[in-house]
């Protein structure tokens, strides 16, 4: 049983779907103007010439490429050797090669490490030691639950203290 301003509502399964948002890496400079998530990459001013985007997942592939075919300059870095870790491997192979046919710069087995300003534009630096200059970063490295304020410890929910999910039972 639920109650919710004031109503009561009993059923055998009660589903909590809080939403959730894109998260950033906390590295320096992640809150920096020009830094940007899925959530917010559709609603650019402008059109980047040069952009990083972060992670290895299909949203971020998709990304890169979207951005691509529209004239932008994009970097995909990715801590993996592939995109689309948990594909199948021909798959993830495949859509490597075809990503750097298409001319989007592949930087993987790399970590971001920081971001500032530089003249106007962010500079992005790895561990490998590659340093870009560019208008925008997008971090597209997973989404979060939207579980906090929502007072679901005061009535016995529990949630992981590290990810936000909704700890759940066996069903």
């Amino acid at each position: 049983t639920v109650e919710v301003n004031g109503q009561k509502h009993t059923a055998k399964y009660i589903c909590v779907a809080t939403g959730g948002r894109a998260q950033r890496l906390p590295i320096p400079g992640c809150d920096l103007d020009g830094v940007l998530t899925s959530d917010e990459a559709l609603a650019l001013p402008k059109k980047p010439e040069k952009l990083v985007v972060v992670g290895g997942g299909y949203i971020a592939v998709e990304f890169a490429g979207f951005f691509h075919g529209y004239g932008t300059e994009v970097h995909l870095v990715f801590r993996q050797d592939k995109p689309l870790r948990g594909f199948d491997e021909d798959v993830r192979e495949h859509l490597l090669e075809l990503t750097k046919a298409k001319g989007i710069h592949v930087h993987s087995g790399e970590n971001p490490l920081s971001i500032e300003e530089a003249d106007g534009k962010l500079k992005f630096k790895t561990d490998k030691g590659t340093e870009l200059l560019v208008d925008n970063v997008m971090f597209a490295t997973g989404r979060k639950p939207s579980s906090q304020d929502l007072g679901l410890e005061d009535v016995g929910v529990k949630t992981d203290p590290k990810s936000g999910k909704i700890i759940v039972d066996e069903f």
